[in-house]
């Protein structure tokens, strides 16, 4: 399995789909790359100290200094302890963030390595992982139930009603495909107008968590990429972006990031690219953007170009069980279209918008 193929398959056991059962996605991601692998071995797309401002719709907002978030600070912006509404309105902003500090004393003492962050239309995620690539924990925050339901996978027969800091909750548990591990999906809404779901090894574990959540923080989506136009039509739906935690000065912050793009046509086109390069399986078949490139057309077929800059990038469609939908013109026009930038240390200098 390539370097992209983890990383995305890794992203995809982590976090559900809309209307996609995760357990499901996860072990189709893994079974397509398997193919792949054995027909072509091409590679697929398997990836406060706090200032007190001026008040926001008559919401006084606490708003962190850059220092304090993960990511770069979204000032002006409210979060979500302010204004859940605001949750999944625009990828490019996440109206959370976690206290990794926190994590130290969570899932048996591991520290975390990197978080990856997801924003996305009615949802924001982060998934937290060890240094070993395990995940330590999952959050996803929606600004009404249903919103949270269409963004993960169904509950099952088996959930139970709970409770959390005195809250309603449900708490179920599923294999998340990784050697059948089971961890625990505690949902509830910990406050007015938040929904939140947490998956941890344990539903004490879970509640521990969201105490680590601070969701009086917001932050922006950057990613070192950003498309210059978007084609007729089409909008800008989702922004992932994983960085690594407790950087050393001017050491590689970023992993990975994926923009994605929905078509006129519906199509959800993922621009996905990862730090580490792995051509052993590279197969150049074209120039596009004057880069050696490769049409894959095995399993998920899409536009590859592992020296775009200092990155590896793959331009295929966002959806695995419609992985023929995107023409080969349609994924060299992105290409043609992407800026990637060479400082993959600092998010501060990356682009506030992927697209603006």
């Amino acid at each position: 399995m390539t370097d992209i193929e983890r990383r995305l398959t890794r992203s995809l056991t982590a976090r559900a789909d809309r209307q996609v059962e995760t357990g499901e996605l996860a072990r189709a991601a893994v079974s397509r790359a398997g193919r792949m692998r054995a027909r072509r071995r091409a590679v697929g797309t398997a990836a406060l100290t706090a200032l007190l401002v001026a008040g926001f719709f008559g919401v006084r907002v606490l708003l962190p200094e850059p220092k304090d978030t993960t990511l770069p600070v979204a000032l002006g912006v409210a979060p979500a302890a302010s204004r859940g509404e605001g949750i999944g309105t625009d990828p490019a902003l996440l109206h959370f963030d976690v206290d990794l500090r926190a994590f130290g004393e969570l899932a048996g003492g591991k520290q975390p390595a990197f978080t990856d962050w997801l924003s996305a239309e009615g949802h924001e995620s982060v998934s937290v992982y060890g240094s070993d690539n395990s995940l330590l924990a999952a959050v996803y925050l929606a600004p009404s139930a249903s919103d949270l339901k269409r963004a993960l996978r169904p509950l099952t027969s088996a959930a139970v009603d709970t409770s959390v800091r005195g809250r309603p909750a449900k708490a179920d548990t599923f294999d998340i495909g990784v050697a059948g591990l089971q961890y625990t999906d505690l949902r509830w809404e910990p406050r007015a107008g938040v929904f939140a779901a947490v998956w941890a090894p344990d539903p004490v574990t879970a509640a521990k968590v969201f105490d680590a959540v601070r969701l009086d923080r917001a932050q922006r989506c950057v990613t070192p990429m950003r498309l210059l136009a978007l084609p007729g039509g089409g909008r800008w739906t989702e922004c992932q972006t994983a960085v690594r935690a407790g950087q050393v000065q001017g050491g590689h912050v970023w992993r990975w990031s994926g923009l994605t793009v929905q078509q006129v046509d519906g199509v959800r086109v993922r621009l996905w690219a990862a730090a580490e390069h792995d051509v052993a399986e590279f197969k150049p078949d074209r120039v596009v953007a004057g880069r050696p490139a490769q049409w894959v057309t095995e399993g998920m077929r899409g536009i590859w170009v592992p020296g775009f800059g200092p990155v590896s990038l793959f331009v295929g469609e966002r959806d695995a069980f419609h992985a023929d939908l995107l023409s080969e013109q349609q994924a060299v026009w992105y290409v043609e279209h992407l800026q990637v930038y060479d400082d993959l240390t600092n998010p501060a200098a990356w682009p506030t918008s992927a697209v603006r």
